[in-house]
């Protein structure tokens, strides 16, 4: 029990020293966790809901969205779509404007958008322009590069939906329990978390 207890309060040190330096783009809800060597970095804005779980070696390098109860396995990356101008004749790409110059506005600055109560596995690459739909699941190791809809479960390079993952009744049922339960997540663990589904009734 003690070392769960040194372990959480070391777990709110990474999650301060990793966002203290990023308020200027970086906005998130309560209960973050955040894996060893996360990196997040965007031009304009990263907004993270309220108990996401983000994974050891993620990186988040766009614009994004991540809504609530949403979790990013190990390895996952979010990246730009169009980072590097690579159009530009007579200049290398290594020297080619990018994203993160302030005064390149001619780069397209999309962002990832990631509903509520999705799973991206492990080392899923996602680009950016992408909408994943609430509900949804991404297999390991996929690479998303167009919109996945509500409650499916994608996959593959590129990804693309291999079924849903409840059906309508199901949809209906599994949102109005998570709409009345209770649900915060522990840093010292899941059998320390609040986790109360609400009623079918």
């Amino acid at each position: 029990m003690l070392k769960k207890y040194i372990f959480s309060i070391l777990r709110k040190v990474r999650v301060f020293l990793v966002t203290v330096r990023k308020r200027k783009y970086l906005e998130f809800g309560e209960n973050l966790h955040l894996g060893a060597n996360v990196r997040l970095w965007a031009p304009n804005k990263i907004q993270i809901g309220k108990n996401v779980y983000i994974g050891k070696d993620t990186h988040i390098e766009c614009d994004t969205i991540i809504e609530d109860n949403t979790l990013l396995a190990n390895r996952v990356a979010l990246i730009g779509r169009n980072d590097h101008d690579y159009r530009c004749l007579g200049i290398p790409v290594r020297f080619a404007p990018w994203i993160g110059n302030s005064s390149q506005e001619s780069q397209v600055r999309t962002k990832v958008e990631i509903g509520t109560d999705v799973w991206v596995g492990f080392g899923a690459i996602v680009l950016s322009g992408v909408t994943i739909g609430r509900g949804s699941i991404i297999a390991a190791g996929s690479v998303v590069t167009k919109d996945i809809p509500e409650y499916s479960i994608a996959g593959g390079v590129p990804a693309k939906v291999i079924r849903n993952r409840f059906n309508k009744e199901e949809i209906i049922l599994h949102e109005k329990m998570i709409e009345k339960g209770k649900f915060e997540y522990s840093l010292m663990g899941l059998e320390f978390s609040t986790i109360k589904p609400g009623t079918n009734n």
